[in-house]
């Protein structure tokens, strides 16, 4: 059964992030919290409730030791074996030590794998900006909805070799501002409709 009065209202539009959406707020401070942001985009002109498509932006992490590590296609180079055996004076048999294997930077493509299996599975696309990956997502942009997609992003940190950076909210371009109405546009018209009636009294 569909209620009468839902029965005219339209889907929200499906956001894309082509090219065609603005930017029409952003934070990068988690220290700032999601209030300021979501001010500016409510003076943008933007309507209460009407989603916007939120862009998460990543840079694929390096280790910490990434610039020690070996090249994934070399293997280390094996440390001479020993001499002699220092206890009874001869030739050391033992096979040479090699030592704990230091982790090895996993390529740029496994990395964003990683990401990308993380995210698209809820509902979220992955594409390359510039240097940086984009995660979107559509959402009604409340400070509760966009603080916990905040700390979605940020727990990935923990799991993924990436650093998140902030979020951007992308909706259509606001149009012009409507002309300002002093309220004598609106009783000029209110006049105008009643003219037929008094026109028809006796």
């Amino acid at each position: 059964m569909r209620w009468p009065w839902r029965a005219g209202r339209a889907a929200a539009p499906v956001l894309v992030d082509d090219g065609s959406l603005a930017v029409l707020a952003s934070s990068f401070d988690p220290a700032a919290g999601e209030g300021p942001a979501l001010a500016a985009l409510a003076a943008t002109g933007h309507p209460p409730a009407t989603p916007v498509l939120l862009r998460h932006l990543f840079v694929l992490a390096e280790p910490p030791d990434a610039h020690e590590a070996p090249d994934a296609h070399e293997a280390p180079d094996a440390p001479d074996a020993p001499d002699a055996s220092a206890s009874d004076g001869t030739a050391g048999t033992s096979l040479p030590f090699w030592g704990p294997r230091r982790p090895i930077r996993p390529p740029e493509t496994a990395r964003e794998a990683a990401l990308r299996a993380m995210v698209e599975r809820d509902g979220y696309k992955v594409r390359w900006l510039d240097h940086q990956l984009a995660v979107t997502r559509q959402t009604v942009p409340t400070v509760l909805a966009v603080a916990q997609e905040r700390a979605r992003m940020t727990g990935l940190e923990m799991r993924l070799p990436v650093t998140y950076l902030g979020w951007q909210a992308l909706a259509p371009p606001p149009g012009p501002a409507p002309p300002r109405d002093d309220g004598r546009r609106t009783a000029l018209a209110a006049l105008a409709a009643l003219r037929p009636w008094f026109r028809g009294t006796p």
